[in-house]
């Protein structure tokens, strides 16, 4: 049997596992006893190897897949989060004498990663972004005080630093005494950024309406050799999250902006880019760029496109190949995610009961449950019994509400 290495056992990384193994193609998984490493559980997995917290402990990993390289000679590995990524970019010299890497080079990897630095490049191409300001002390920041319209988004720069430290990819502020507080906690006092914070307009307008997604495998030669777009519908939590909920949806309007920012990069390999309309000057700005597989790739894959068995023919078998067309119309539901936000977090979406209920109506996919591969399904639940109280809880005593957003 064909395999690859799978670099985490989340619920990410299980939807890239459930896309090999479509085109009968197994997985070895590495995980390191995070939260929801629910692939390890499925059958399409033909090994897993636990080594704890091996992200902050980079050597044990490295010292690791040399021991292998033997028995795995030429395996493409998959990163599935943006530690894995910049694992591999930052290693690929070393490991791309035994390995197959996808990752283009760590600078390129760092440019996207922080987006202070993406959007230097994407103003540079003539591509809109949101109007941020980044005060480097509390002098700079308050001279912004009769500048900023609130409320505002505290965005972090290295989005995967401040997720993993506070489960939020952002924080909505009301006020500038809240931001002078956020930003005095956040950076000890202006002494340390780390996680190289922003201050960024709101862009008016429902995400569900507004916000679409481009997602490509572009190869090293530039060429797209396939690409659909898409619309979170929901998100966990809500308002800014991650999709619980999508839908496919031909949006034109973002593809050749999207070609044009990548190629401007110097990227190569799967991608999503996420952007928002603004109906103040009727553009698309950029709100970010993920340079790895995506949570919703099984919806691409239900649309027709494999981009993980895209990426495979290219990069192992040398073979391209090319779809200029997807299904549109197709919803894509996390289950549990879609579950406890609409019971818990309903009164936050701007949505009607049909608009909760439609997409279970309709052409659909999920992102879990699989009744030939079950019991990832019924892990999660099993895991996550006890989530729907904890939450519950925790938003009547947390300053920042369950959404992250400021009573």
């Amino acid at each position: 049997m064909e395999k690859v290495i799978v670099l985490t056992a989340r619920e990410l990384g299980y939807q890239v596992v459930k896309a090999f193994a479509a085109e009968g193609i197994g997985s070895i998984v590495i995980y390191g006893h995070e939260p929801d490493e629910i692939a390890q559980f499925s059958k399409h997995v033909v090994e897993t190897h636990e080594i704890h917290g091996y992200f902050d402990r980079q050597d044990v990993l490295i010292d690791f897949l040399l021991s292998r390289k033997g028995e795995w000679e030429g395996t493409l590995i998959i990163p599935t989060d943006d530690y894995g990524v910049k694992f591999l970019a930052a290693n690929r010299l070393l490991l791309s004498a035994h390995y197959v890497i996808p990752t283009p080079d760590l600078d390129v990897v760092n440019t996207i990663v922080d987006k202070k630095s993406l959007y230097a490049v994407a103003r540079g191409v003539g591509v809109s972004v949101p109007a941020i300001h980044s005060p480097r002390s509390m002098e700079e920041l308050r001279d912004l005080e009769g500048v900023l319209t609130f409320p505002c988004l505290v965005k972090p720069g290295l989005a995967h630093l401040f997720i993993r430290n506070f489960g939020l990819k952002m924080f909505e502020v009301h006020s500038f005494a809240d931001l002078v507080r956020h930003y005095n906690e956040l950076t000890d006092g202006f002494t340390n950024d780390r996680f190289e914070l922003m201050i960024c307009d709101i862009i008016p307008g429902p995400d569900s309406r507004q916000m679409v997604q481009y997602v490509s495998y572009m190869d090293r030669s530039g060429e797209v050799l396939a690409s659909m777009t898409s619309r979170k519908l929901r998100q966990d939590p809500p308002r800014y999250g991650q999709g619980r909920v999508a839908r496919s949806e031909r949006v034109d309007d973002v593809d050749g902006i999207s070609r044009r920012l990548l190629t401007e990069l110097r990227y190569h390999g799967f991608s999503e880019i996420e952007w928002k309309y603004d109906p103040r000057d009727g553009t698309y700005k950029l709100i970010e760029i993920n340079p790895r597989f995506i949570f919703y790739t099984g919806l691409c894959v239900a649309c027709g496109i494999n981009f993980p068995y895209i990426q495979y023919a290219d990069l192992v078998l040398g073979r391209k190949i090319r779809i200029d067309s997807f299904r549109e119309n197709v919803y894509w539901i996390h289950e549990y995610a879609d579950a406890l936000h609409t019971v818990l977090n309903h009164r936050l979406e701007d949505l009607s009961l049909r608009d909760y209920v439609r997409p279970y109506l309709g052409k659909k996919c999920f992102a879990i449950f699989d009744p030939k591969d079950c019991r990832p399904f019924f892990e999660q639940w099993k895991q996550h019994a006890g989530n729907v109280i904890r939450r519950w809880r925790s938003s009547r005593t947390s300053p920042l509400g369950a959404d992250g957003v400021s009573p």
